[in-house]
C-alpha cells in the first residue's frame, strides 16, 4: 500500500519534477539523445516512476502493479476529480 501511495505522490509531482531533473537530464543527454520539448512530461514521469519504484523496493512493500496504477492516478488525478465533479453536476441538473 506504502509503494502504492508514494506512486500517486511522484504522479501527481510530475509537473515539478519535469522542471526539477526532465529539463537538466534532456540537456544532458542532447548530446547523444535528442529529446523534444513534447516528450519531456514523458521524461518526468519516467523519472518519478524510478523514484517511486526504488522507494517502494527500499521499503518492501507494493507491487510493479500498484505503482504503475498508483503513479496512472497521480499524474490523471486532477483529470480525474474535474470530470466527477461534472459528472455530479449533469446528473443533479437532470433531476
Amino acid at each position: 500500500m506504502l509503494g502504492f501511495l508514494i506512486a500517486i505522490a511522484a504522479g501527481a509531482a510530475t509537473p515539478k519534477i519535469e522542471d526539477l531533473a526532465a529539463r537538466p537530464m534532456a540537456r544532458l543527454m542532447g548530446q547523444n539523445v535528442e529529446v523534444f520539448d513534447d516528450e519531456l512530461p514523458v521524461v518526468a514521469f519516467m523519472i518519478g516512476m524510478l523514484f517511486a519504484a526504488v522507494l517502494s523496493a527500499i521499503f518492501s512493500n507494493g507491487s510493479a502493479l500498484a505503482v504503475i496504477i498508483g503513479g496512472a492516478i497521480g499524474f490523471f488525478g486532477l483529470r480525474i476529480v474535474r470530470l466527477a465533479q461534472r459528472l455530479m453536476e449533469g446528473s443533479d441538473g437532470a433531476s
